[in-house]
């Protein structure tokens, strides 16, 4: 094997090592804008489907240039290591997309080109991939996983190097040991990278999520929701769309720690929460702790009436729920303070922090008249 062999693998590692790297700044882009993308079944298969895509076609570019220079057992390295990445940190779904991706790819290119080593090569693609989806289901990390892949990939790349396709390309045992090393060097290096991004991408995620999560009620914390708001109403003021608004605060909670302590106070706001994430509300909900016993829940496209019917309702869930502390004047309740941007069409706040003040003074409202109730801002009762 000449040297100059060596400088396809470095000009299309380099171009392999991009491509991770522009895969995992998008994805930290998107899980940063639709982080729902990743939980919700749907848009995670979109996502596997489009990242399939995306390693299938850079493997056809490998096709596309060993045919060029006639480096294929150099390429042919590179689009396996393009299997082993997508099964091992893309999963199993997303592997067999590259994989049929790949397959077309190459039918297509062996059909223009008359290519006579064109069933020879799907037949290791297929074998390879058949190994790939053993390995994904194997109950191992993934570095166990690779590393199982490596010894794998000895029978079906020697089928390659010593098989004669149309080229008389068959390989000594020495370029044979070469080739094989340098794919081993390779990998090593795509899983290297693969793994910091992948672990690094996780890594901002967890960070910033728990920046915006209060820790007790594993409810979105003030930041998040302020964050939120603001691109709610801006939309709601540029749409002319609905946008309601509930401030909700639990009626002598300082009762609660002053009776039986801080951490009586936490199991109850604790029990309030769980009982706000398991309420069905319209879709888009957000629902927030913005204070010690303070939450709001936004819901963008909610009329005023529609609102002030979802407060009335948890105000009365709340009420008849059982908490382990209560305060001396009786059971656990809540006051709630609604306001909505465009209740009618002529009626808007010209800025967000208006529409949180007029939610903000229903509630003080409900407080002076008793708690345990309901009140809408006086915006929109005129």
């Amino acid at each position: 094997m000449k040297l100059s062999t060596l400088d396809p693998y470095i000009d299309s590692l380099s171009i392999f090592l991009a491509l991770l790297f522009i895969q995992g700044i998008f994805f930290r882009k998107l899980r940063d804008i639709r982080p729902q993308w990743f939980t919700f079944s749907k848009r995670h298969t979109m996502l596997s489907i489009g990242l399939g895509i995306y390693y299938g076609l850079a493997g056809i570019y490998f096709m596309f240039r060993g045919s060029l220079n006639d480096e294929a057992v150099v390429y042919t390295n590179l689009r396996i290591n393009l299997l082993l990445v997508t099964t091992i940190f893309g999963g199993r779904f997303t592997a067999t997309v590259t994989f049929l991706t790949m397959f077309i790819g190459r039918i297509l290119l062996g059909v223009l080109g008359g290519y006579p080593a064109t069933i020879h090569y799907l037949i290791l693609l297929s074998a390879f991939y058949l190994l790939c989806m053993l390995i994904g289901s194997l109950n191992m990390n993934q570095l166990k996983k690779y590393i199982f892949a490596f010894l794998c990939s000895i029978p079906v790349l020697s089928f390659y190097y010593f098989t004669n396709f149309d080229l008389a390309r068959v390989l000594d045992w020495q370029d044979a040991t070469l080739f094989y090393f340098i794919f081993v060097i390779t990998s090593i290096l795509v899983y290297a990278a693969a793994n910091y991004i992948d672990r690094s991408n996780k890594m901002m995620y967890q960070l910033k999520s728990s920046a915006m999560t209060d820790m007790l009620t594993n409810l979105p914390n003030i930041r998040y929701f302020m964050t939120a708001f603001e691109k709610q109403f801006n939309r709601s003021s540029k749409r002319k769309k609905q946008l309601s608004l509930l401030i909700i605060d639990i009626d002598h909670f300082k009762e609660i720690n002053d009776d039986y302590g801080h951490q009586a106070g936490n199991t109850v706001l604790s029990q309030f929460s769980v009982i706000l994430k398991n309420r069905l509300f319209p879709k888009n909900t957000l629902v927030a702790r913005i204070g010690g016993e303070e939450f709001a829940v936004l819901m963008p496209d909610v009329s005023l009436k529609n609102a002030a019917l979802i407060a009335e309702t948890v105000r009365s869930e709340i009420h008849h729920a059982r908490f382990p502390f209560n305060p001396k004047s009786g059971n656990v309740t809540i006051s709630i303070g609604v306001a909505c941007n465009y209740a009618t069409p002529e009626h808007s706040y010209l800025q967000q922090e208006a529409l949180f003040e007029a939610a903000d003074q229903a509630l003080y409202q409900a407080k002076q008249n008793g708690r345990n109730q309901v009140r809408i801002s006086r915006e929109e009762n005129e």
